[in-house]
C-alpha cells in the first residue's frame, strides 16, 4: 500500500511538472507575441477580442456538453468570480501594460509577483508550509523587481515618453488578480479543463459584444487580418487555453506553493524570445533585475537546496 501511494505521488509530480513546463513555455511565447502585437499597431481591445473569441469558440461545445445552466457544475457564483480574476479583466490589464512598458518589464514583474503573492497566500489561507527558503527568495525577488522598476523610471522618458511606470502598475495589478485566481483554483479543487472552459466562454460572452459596440464593424474590417488571426491563435489558443489548462493542472497536482515555481522560468525565456521577435535588447539594470528575480525564485522553490543535497550525496 505504501509503495502504491508513493508511486501515485510520483506520477502526480511528473504530470504536474510537465504541465508547469508547458505553462512556462506558452506564457513566454505569449508575452513576446503580445508586445509584438502592440508594437505592430494592434490596440489592446483588438487583442482581447481576438483572444477570447478564439478561446471561447473552441471551449463552447465542451461547456454545452458538461451543462451550460450549471456552468459545468462549477456554479454561477464561483464561475463569475473566476472569470473576474482570470478572464477578461486580467487579460486587459496584462496586455494593456505592453502599450506603456517594454517586454522585459512584463516578463519579470508579472510572473514574479504571481509567485510571491501566491506563495504567501498559500501559507496564510491554504495552510501550505512556508519555509525560510520561501522568505529569503521573496526578499531577493522584491529586490529584482525594484531594479526593473528603477529601470522603468530611468529609461522611460526617452523610450516610452515617461509612461513605463503605468505599464509596470498594470502588470502588477494583473498579477494580483491571477494570484487570487490561483488560490481559488486550489481551494475549490476544480477540474482544469472545466475551469478553463467556463472562464473562456464567459469572457467571450462579455468581450465580444462590448468590443463590437465600441469599435464598430468598420474598425474590425480595417484591421490586418493576418496579424489579428495570429494574435487570436497565440493569445486565445496558446495562452488562453493550453497555458491556462496546464497551469490549472499544475496547481491541482502540486499545490500552489510548488506550482508557482514555473513562472520562475518565464522571465529569462521571455526576454530571450523577445530579442528576435520584438527587437528589444535588455539594458544592464534589466539584466541585473532579471538575474535577481530568477535567483530569488529558484531559492523560493528550493532548487538550490536540492542541488547542494545532490552534490553532497556524490
Amino acid at each position: 500500500m505504501a509503495q502504491a501511494t508513493e508511486a501515485e505521488r510520483a506520477r502526480r509530480e511528473r504530470w504536474g511538472f510537465l504541465s508547469g513546463s508547458i505553462m512556462a513555455l506558452g506564457a513566454s511565447l505569449s508575452f513576446a507575441a503580445a508586445r509584438a502585437g502592440v508594437v505592430g499597431g494592434l490596440a489592446v481591445p483588438d487583442m482581447i477580442f481576438a483572444r477570447f473569441l478564439v478561446a471561447g469558440t473552441i471551449m463552447l461545445p465542451l461547456l454545452l456538453r458538461w451543462g451550460l445552466p450549471t456552468l459545468a457544475g462549477i456554479g454561477w457564483r464561483r464561475a463569475c468570480l473566476l472569470t473576474l480574476l482570470g478572464g477578461a479583466p486580467f487579460a486587459l490589464l496584462q496586455t494593456g501594460g505592453y502599450g506603456f512598458a517594454p517586454l522585459a518589464h512584463g516578463a519579470v514583474i508579472a510572473p514574479s509577483t504571481v509567485t510571491i503573492v501566491s506563495t504567501i497566500g498559500a501559507a496564510l489561507f491554504l495552510r501550505e508550509r512556508l519555509s525560510r527558503a520561501h522568505l529569503a527568495g521573496a526578499a531577493i525577488v522584491l529586490l529584482g523587481i525594484g531594479l526593473i522598476g528603477w529601470d522603468g523610471i530611468a529609461r522611460s522618458a526617452a523610450d516610452t515618453g515617461g509612461r513605463a511606470w503605468v505599464g509596470d502598475l498594470l502588470f502588477f495589478l494583473s498579477s494580483l488578480l491571477w494570484a487570487c485566481f490561483t488560490l481559488l483554483l486550489r481551494h475549490w479543487r476544480l477540474p482544469a479543463l472545466r475551469a478553463t472552459a467556463v472562464v473562456s466562454v464567459l469572457s467571450m460572452a462579455v468581450t465580444t459584444p462590448t468590443y463590437l459596440l465600441w469599435a464598430g464593424t468598420a474598425h474590425v474590417a480595417a484591421l490586418p487580418v493576418a496579424t489579428l488571426a495570429l494574435q487570436g491563435l497565440i493569445q486565445g489558443g496558446l495562452q488562453g487555453l493550453v497555458t491556462m489548462i496546464a497551469y490549472t493542472r499544475a496547481v491541482i497536482l502540486l499545490g500552489v506553493s510548488r506550482a508557482v515555481l514555473f513562472p520562475a522560468i518565464v522571465p529569462a525565456v521571455s526576454v530571450l524570445v523577445g530579442i528576435p521577435i520584438v527587437g528589444e535588447i535588455p539594458g544592464l539594470l534589466q539584466i541585473a533585475g532579471l538575474a535577481l528575480v530568477t535567483a530569488g525564485l529558484l531559492v523560493t522553490i528550493g532548487v538550490l537546496d536540492r542541488l547542494r543535497l545532490a552534490m553532497r550525496r556524490r
